[in-house]
């Protein structure tokens, strides 16, 4: 199986220039509905209009891609008209093309990664190309529902559940978060202050695999930190239990949880354990 999308020949121009590996934002009902990876790009009038025969007198959605990987997202059209520097009440259009630095503001404020990039750094391999048999099917086949969908690799494009918890937590802070890139994956959360830099990796939820889960991730990534990691955090919506909090100062990790909406709680690990662990999280 596989989801494709389309677009008429109005926007031929626009849709020259979106290659494999762009990101596409699915919209309706005033939000984002869903992320997806844009795989290949092809012009087929043939194919389009087998897919989405056009009704009388209508356009043919010859210009068709298919989606690489595709997750469901819930993000309001204010959060990402602010991304992209429009006003909060603009009213997005059926088909926009974005390039440039409003482009790369939405893919970082989203915090979407891309197999596409994960291939290009060597941290994930290509998805081998095995030749399809051909087979003849009948057109109403052709248009029986899709009732699931497989992901072709476990590569996370977007987080749909940890998004808001760090959008709304990065909201809090005085100078901006960002993220690295390193050849384990994409941290979550990076923050360089004028005397120490952190890296946070935020989780849905509470249970102790998640929060195991987390803290596997901060050891991987802070030996790839730009700078010397001075701090290391793990998000949470909840104040975990005990247990799951003494895991991560046993090994010099902060907790932030939340507490209220827009209020946010730190319990710091040890100073002794934390200063420690930190020569070898700088180790490489």
């Amino acid at each position: 199986m596989a989801r494709f999308w389309g677009a008429t020949s109005t926007h031929d121009k626009a849709m020259s220039s979106v290659r494999t590996g762009d990101v596409a934002l699915f919209t309706g009902a005033k939000r984002v509905l869903a992320v997806g990876e844009v795989g290949v790009v092809f012009v087929n009038r043939g194919v389009a209009d087998t897919l989405w025969p056009p009704s009388p007198g209508g356009k043919s959605w010859h210009t068709v891609y298919s989606l690489r990987d595709f997750v469901p997202a819930e993000v309001p059209y204010e959060e990402l008209a602010e991304l992209i520097g429009y006003s909060k009440n603009y009213g997005f259009p059926g088909q926009l093309v974005l390039g440039g630095d409003k482009a790369r503001a939405v893919i970082e404020g989203l915090r979407i990664t891309t197999r596409t990039v994960l291939e290009q750094m060597g941290i994930e391999k290509p998805t081998a190309r095995e030749p399809l048999p051909v087979q003849r099917a009948e057109l109403e086949r052709q248009h029986t529902p899709v009732v699931s969908f497989e992901r072709a690799a476990a590569t996370t494009l977007y987080k749909r559940e940890e998004q808001p918890l760090v959008m709304e937590f990065c909201a809090t802070l005085a100078v901006a978060a960002g993220r690295f890139r390193s050849p384990v994956g994409f941290c979550d959360i990076y923050i360089q202050g004028p005397g120490s830099v952190e890296v946070i990796e935020a989780k849905s939820r509470t249970e102790h695999a998640y929060v195991r889960e987390a803290l596997s991730q901060l050891l991987d990534y802070a030996p790839h930190s730009p700078r010397a990691v001075d701090r290391l955090a793990v998000l949470l919506p909840d104040p975990p239990d005990q247990r799951e909090l003494q895991l991560l100062h046993r090994y010099g990790v902060d907790c932030i949880h939340r507490v209220s909406p827009g209020v946010f709680r730190r319990v710091p690990a040890p100073d002794d354990r934390r200063q420690l662990m930190k020569r070898l999280w700088t180790e490489s």
